[in-house]
């Protein structure tokens, strides 16, 4: 009888202690969740007031966090522990679980600080990273848009963007990379195609990637604009009107570019030489020195071996010396012609006013006349032209 009692008592007293343990883990749990509301709407309030981005790179002691692309839960916990955001990567892993955050933090580039509770950390990871905006203007070389990357902040390995720029054999899936001319003169091989516009980066995006924001970008524009077609029907390859594109970007204003682009068409179509000042300014820029509205002399001598001197190399330079635009590409392309300009086909010169404008001549006298009076106007009584 005493054995019976004893069971049906310990029988009872087992039920009523994991009552007991199933209400405190309820009472805790609920604990534990309305804290967890409180923390998230603290932090999603907060989150809202600073534009989305509790931390970012100017709050003090904040350091930057990089998730990669397909990060599963095991890379990012490592990466947090290894950078000592966390001492427990299985903890961590259990109460992402818990909190329904598995699968939802976001890759890039995040802000936290020693100290962040798991819980603020695992809600810095899912708001989305704010990238950085970079504009690229037409008419910027690579190396320009380069320093521009890395004045904004963008982390990249300089050596690496370089050599993908100069061998782009890991894009040759864009059609108009692989009809790209490879002379042993052109050390930019992707200057022409990287697309001036406006860019969202992420602060640690690799390299490769970057250059595809680009291309990307380019072989939109260029199938939306129909160019290719464009240049085929007209007997040039899109390499060549990207090439002749940069030189008529940095020759004119917006108004002039039809214009230019007609001049220099006329002239390649006899084999007469670009002679643009703005292959030369390229080669001066190359060596730190201002441009200049006129070549010079002193110039056309110094850079007499160099291909990208169209004064003594018939045709176009090996390469583009620029990222042109969309006005610039349109203005070789759809160039001026009789209807627009009178005498069209017959124009073969341009000179500058050194105000931001060109005059057009049809002779080689005419065009020597405007560029002794405008030069003599910008250097004074001396020319070097």
């Amino acid at each position: 009888m005493t054995s019976k009692f004893s069971k049906v008592l310990l029988a009872v007293i087992f039920i009523a202690a994991l009552l007991l343990f199933t209400l405190a883990a309820f009472f805790f749990g609920y604990r534990y969740v309305r804290s967890q509301d409180e923390i998230f709407n603290r932090m999603h309030s907060l989150s809202e007031e600073y534009g989305g981005n509790l931390i970012n790179e100017e709050t003090p002691g904040a350091v930057s966090i990089f998730i990669p692309r397909s990060s599963d839960m095991d890379d990012i916990s490592l990466i947090l522990k290894e950078q000592g955001f966390i001492g427990n990567t299985i903890l961590f892993k259990l109460i992402s679980k818990f909190n329904g955050f598995d699968g939802r933090y976001q890759a890039g580039t995040h802000y936290l600080m020693h100290g962040m509770s798991y819980d603020e950390i695992m809600f810095t990871l899912t708001r989305q990273p704010k990238p950085l905006s970079i504009t690229f203007v037409e008419g910027e070389s690579y190396l320009e848009m380069r320093q521009k990357m890395l004045d904004s902040g963008l982390n990249i390995d300089v050596n690496r963007l370089d050599n993908l720029v100069r061998h782009p054999n890991a894009f040759l899936d864009y059609e108009f990379v692989r009809n790209i001319t490879n002379d042993e003169s052109r050390e930019w091989l992707l200057q022409g195609y990287l697309w001036p516009d406006t860019y969202w980066f992420d602060p640690n995006l690799d390299e490769a990637s970057i250059i595809r924001m680009f291309l990307d970008n380019t072989e939109r524009k260029l199938d939306e604009g129909g160019y290719a077609e464009k240049a085929k029907s007209m007997g040039m390859t899109i390499d060549e009107v990207m090439n002749m594109a940069s030189i008529v970007q940095k020759e004119g204003n917006i108004e002039e570019m039809s214009k230019i682009g007609r001049v220099f068409l006329n002239r390649y179509s006899i084999g007469m030489p670009m002679e643009s000042c703005a292959t030369i300014n390229y080669l001066r820029m190359d060596e730190g020195l201002e441009p200049l509205p006129w070549a010079l002399h002193s110039d056309l001598e110094k850079y007499a071996t160099n291909a990208y001197n169209t004064y003594a190399f018939p045709g176009l330079p090996p390469g583009p010396i620029n990222n042109p635009g969309t006005l610039a590409i349109e203005g070789v392309l759809w160039p001026a012609n009789e209807d627009s300009w009178a005498g069209a086909s017959q124009y073969l010169y341009f000179c500058a006013t050194g105000e931001g404008h060109n005059v057009f001549a049809t002779s080689l006298e005419e065009h020597q006349a405007n560029v002794n009076y405008y030069s003599s106007q910008w250097y004074g009584t001396s020319t070097d032209e």
